[in-house]
Parts: structure tokens; sequence; C-alpha cells
């Protein structure tokens, strides 16, 4: 990673992806960052060698790519200090921000080129997807150079912005089901004698073997229950139970929660952000 890149918002999501861009070996040189209290962007310092910026100014200062990586109550205050700030030129703003679309970002910072990112918390492993999205007149090169920003950290995909909410449901809070599911068959392995460490252990590593298998070129889920289950087993009859506890509806139902969450808290445009806090 040759270019300069500037994050606004020292949270974990902002750690998961400079930790996978340093992983990537990206030059802590050229990263800075900047956070509300300064405790952020001294905490990723300390941990990763980039620069810790005392202000937004001189964090975008010159900056390729600036990634805006606030909470969304945060996002008006941050937009106002982003305006003045002298960003190099042709310089795109990434907006990691959830329920926040383009379009609010556009019309508080007229003319800059913006993308909306949704990465997951596995960027930090260099096995994460990012999602990105387009915002309005951005130019093919702002996706581009988004594009190359999280490509060393896993899978990038594109998607029409309307689509954004569920991708941030799913994706976003993707690896936190995973891990609540895990969890729940660790505790249910307990349950019949495993030891916590042993249960715990298993778990994890089913998760992280399926994963590799669904990632293979061309494989599906159904695919891999069909390698696992064989006819009348131990595997049939637990999917047979999970489908009878209606697990499929659950998790639809739980999607659909958090969808209308982020739809709820929708930034549209400068009425909205005027509007916050």
């Amino acid at each position: 990673m040759s270019k300069t890149v500037a994050f606004i918002g020292c949270g974990r999501i902002a750690r998961a992806v400079v930790g996978g861009l340093i992983a990537a070996g990206g030059a802590p040189e050229s990263i800075r960052g900047v956070s509300r209290t300064g405790a952020g962007a001294r905490a990723l310092s300390g941990e990763f060698g980039v620069r810790a910026a005392t202000s937004v100014r001189e964090a975008v200062d010159g900056a390729d790519v600036v990634v805006l990586a606030v909470h969304p109550h945060e996002t008006p205050a941050a937009l106002g200090s982003l305006a003045g700030a002298p960003a190099g030129d042709g310089a795109v703003l990434v907006s990691l921000v959830a329920s926040c679309r383009t379009e609010a970002v556009t019309a508080a910072l007229p003319g800059t080129a913006v993308v909306r990112a949704v990465p997951n918390v596995a960027v930090a492993a260099r096995r994460g997807v990012t999602v990105l999205s387009s915002g309005p007149g951005c130019p093919p090169g702002a996706l581009d150079a988004a594009r190359a920003l999280f490509a060393p950290l896993g899978e990038v995909l594109t998607v029409p912005e309307d689509l954004m909410e569920t991708v941030s449901a799913l994706s976003g809070a993707g690896p936190a089901l995973i891990a609540h599911f895990a969890q729940a068959l660790a505790r249910a392995g307990v349950g019949q004698g495993l030891s916590a460490d042993t249960a715990a252990a298993l778990a994890a590593h089913a998760v992280r073997g399926t994963g590799a298998l669904l990632t293979e070129p061309g494989a599906t889920p159904d695919a891999v229950m069909e390698q696992v289950a064989s006819p009348g087993g131990m595997t049939e009859a637990a999917l047979r139970t999970l489908d009878e506890r209606a697990l499929p509806q659950s998790v639809r139902q739980a999607l659909d929660a958090a969808v209308r969450l982020s739809l709820g808290r929708l930034l549209t445009g400068t009425e909205s952000l005027s509007a916050r806090p």
C-alpha cells in the first residue's frame, strides 16, 4: 500500500482494517489516525506504529484516502471537521459509518468522491469480505481506489447502496451471529460431558473448517451438508432437529430485526445530519 490513508475514528472496525493492512505489508508511516478524545488514535499508534494525529486537519493533510470510521451520532461533527480539512488532490472518502447513506456525506462535503464500505472484522486476519457502493457522482477511479485499499484484506464485492443495510446485517453482524452459534454448539457439547475448553475448540474448528469449505470455488451450503450427512445418520438427525426448531425462520427474523434497526437510524441527507446530536 503506497497511498497515504487517514482514519477519522479509531474504534474496533478501524483497528481491524489497520491491523489487516499492516499484516499485508502496509507501511505504518503511510497510515494516520485521529479520534475524538485522542485515546483511540494513541492506542492504534501504540499497537501498529501508525501516526496518531491530534486533529482532523493534521490527519487528512495530503491524504489519498480518508476513511470515516466514527459512530453515527458523531458523523455531523466529523463531517464538519472534514469540510475545511486539506485532503490531497483527488482524495477519496471511504465511509464506514453504519446507517449513513453516501448522499448524506456528499451533501455535507460537495464535490467529494464518496464510497461506502462495509468490511467485517475478519479483515484483521486478511480473511474478511468488504462490500462497496459508490456515492452520487462518484468517478470510477474512486471505487477502484477503495477496492485497492481493501483487496489485501480478503474479498471485495460491490452492490447498489439500497442493499447496504442488508449487507451490514448479514456481513457486518455475521461474525457475531456465527460466534453466537459456535457458543451454543460448545455449550451443548459441555452438556454432553465435554470440558468447556474441548467443546469450545471443537466448535471453533468446526466454524473455521466450514468457512474454508464454503469459500472454495463452486462450493454451496447444500454440498457441504451432503458431504457430511449420511442418510439416517447423526448429522441428518441434528439437521432435522434444527429445522423442526425453526432455525431458518429464526435467522430470517434476526436479519430482519438488524435491517429494520439500521433503516430506522438511516442518515440520508443534510436534514437528517443536522437533526442528530
